[in-house]
């Protein structure tokens, strides 16, 4: 469906804002032959249709001395007012990063950015405290980095791209100003620097001498468009492997295989009841199927089983604790 709702300038385009949405118009209209003017309207109508749902910056909290963890709920005995109670309660916490309703293996998964595993734990209790009569199941998992993917499936791409990976050892601080441009950027990706300058009460040299600053170091590791699936009909689908006599050669051919998977856009390795977590947004259950089935006859010693969601919606997603919301 994206091919018949959108023609290959719109494509194009998106592809462009996905790999930096922060290139002016005149940019992007040089690289898929369109004056910065029709760049601009075609954008604004994207957004007008709800294809685009927003640019956002993602940041290595990794560097800032922040862990990634997840809690997997499967409920019971949830009504809907009793579903949107929790989802609310999720969406609030200062320390959740991501939240997504979900069919299959899970309800809900919530993801959190926290400084130990204390705040981890006192996060998880605060929610069985007001919630536990409805969790069913649940497991955690620790986010060890997050190689990302461009959405390849825009253009047919089929060439091996490099991952920006998300995580590491390494750790910084921010100051106020940078922590406040991070916070905006977050769900503001395309704000112009003389308005970041405006906000965090600077000047446009300083809050671009900041930004270049904040790149450079790769805290802002990529600045990238959001779209909503449901406009094409596609889907978002998570799968969760299982490995078995995993080694380092395995892993990297596992890995150098699944960056030609266009449909692929995060690849996850983390610590728990599974080893890795594949995001892929596709056409349909039957293609998620038909992928996961040629993954596994092609790693047979490696891949011991996998389960699955449907990501049915993304509640919030926001790139750094506290970030600021959308902004017109």
């Amino acid at each position: 469906m994206i091919k018949e709702m959108l023609d290959i300038k719109d494509r194009k385009i998106l592809f462009e804002l996905d790999k930096d949405c922060r290139q002016s118009d005149s940019e992007i209209g040089k690289k898929v032959r369109l004056s910065k003017q029709a760049v601009k309207y075609r954008i604004e109508n994207l957004l007008g249709k709800g294809i685009i749902t927003r640019f956002s910056s993602v940041i290595d909290t990794y560097k800032l001395g922040y862990s990634k963890y997840k809690l997997y709920l499967s409920l019971e005995g949830a009504t809907k007012e009793d579903f949107s109670q929790i989802i609310n309660f999720l969406k609030d916490h200062k320390k959740t990063e991501w939240i997504a309703t979900c069919s299959g293996k899970w309800d809900i998964i919530a993801g959190y950015l926290v400084k130990d595993i204390y705040e981890f734990d006192e996060s998880v209790r605060e929610l069985e405290e007001n919630f536990s009569r409805f969790i069913s199941e649940k497991e955690t998992t620790i986010t060890l980095e997050v190689p990302h993917w461009r959405k390849e499936y825009l253009l047919d791409n089929k060439i091996n791209q490099e991952a920006v990976y998300q995580g590491g050892r390494k750790k910084m601080d921010l100051d106020k100003t940078d922590e406040e441009i991070v916070k905006i950027l977050v769900n503001n990706a395309r704000m112009p620097i003389i308005e970041i300058a405006r906000r965090t009460k600077t000047t446009p040299r300083v809050a671009g001498y900041r930004l270049k600053n904040l790149i450079r170091q790769k805290i802002v590791i990529l600045n990238r468009v959001f779209m909503d699936l449901n406009k094409f009909d596609w889907i978002y689908c998570k799968a969760f492997l299982r490995l078995k006599n995993p080694n380092e050669k395995k892993i990297r051919e596992l890995i150098e295989y699944l960056g030609s998977l266009r449909n692929l856009t995060y690849l996850i390795k983390c610590i728990g009841s599974w080893d890795m977590e594949l995001d892929f947004e596709i056409e349909n259950f039957n293609r998620f199927h038909e992928t996961m089935s040629g993954i596994k006859e092609r790693f047979p010693d490696l891949i011991k089983n996998h389960d699955f969601v449907i990501i049915m919606n993304e509640d919030k997603l926001d790139y750094y604790p506290g970030a600021y919301p959308r902004m017109k």
